[in-house]
């Protein structure tokens, strides 16, 4: 009898133990959360938002711990226009630990932070944009010597619709942002925590 107990409590504890492992994405407790789409662009308050993780597929949003080296120092700053305060654009960058003369040091994964313009609610939680490098490159003439001076060029990301909204405190955007290669049809976000 007490070896048929001890295989029931084991099998218990196995499959408590396996649950744990494998919960869906409602058991999430940021994802579970209600998500409030984004109703007006005046809701994104100016200022800097500190990256805190994202969400891939299927899984459990990753949230980045305090300690993190150079996750905790990613950023998504709002700008809005100072005389109108009609939203201007958001800036993004997104840091890696790199080595650089034997120290390692935090340092920007793109050339340029990646510019989020010409914004526009197109419904409730979708947002149009044009996701560029926030640098202007001069173009050079035709010897590719000589500046022109006159033509300027960014590099496209994306151009369409992202989901954006709020969920558990967090803004959370559709990464249309990073150079994250998604699979066919997942959907991935990143969060954002107002500073």
């Amino acid at each position: 009898m007490k070896k048929i107990i001890a295989i029931l409590v084991g099998s218990i504890a196995l499959a408590s133990c396996s649950s744990d492992d494998n919960k869906s994405s409602s058991d999430d407790p940021i994802f579970s959360q209600p998500y409030e789409e984004l109703k007006s662009l005046d809701e994104l308050a100016v200022g800097k938002y500190a990256y805190i993780g994202n969400k891939i597929g299927d899984r459990k949003v990753g949230v980045v711990g305090e300690t993190s080296n150079c996750k905790r120092v990613d950023y998504l700053v709002v700008h809005r226009n100072p005389t109108t305060s009609v939203l201007d654009s958001l800036t993004y960058n997104n840091f890696r630990l790199d080595k650089i003369e034997g120290r390692l040091e935090c340092m920007s994964i793109f050339e340029f932070p990646r510019l989020l313009q010409k914004n526009e609610l197109v419904r409730s939680g979708y947002m149009r944009t044009s996701i560029e490098d926030g640098y202007l490159k001069q173009l050079y003439k035709d010897d590719g010597k000589t500046k022109d001076g006159k033509k300027y060029e960014r590099k496209d990301y994306f151009k369409g619709e992202i989901e954006i909204g709020f969920q558990a405190g967090y803004l959370r955007i559709e990464d249309r942002l990073s150079d994250y290669k998604r699979l066919k049809d997942e959907k991935v976000y990143l969060y954002f925590k107002k500073l």
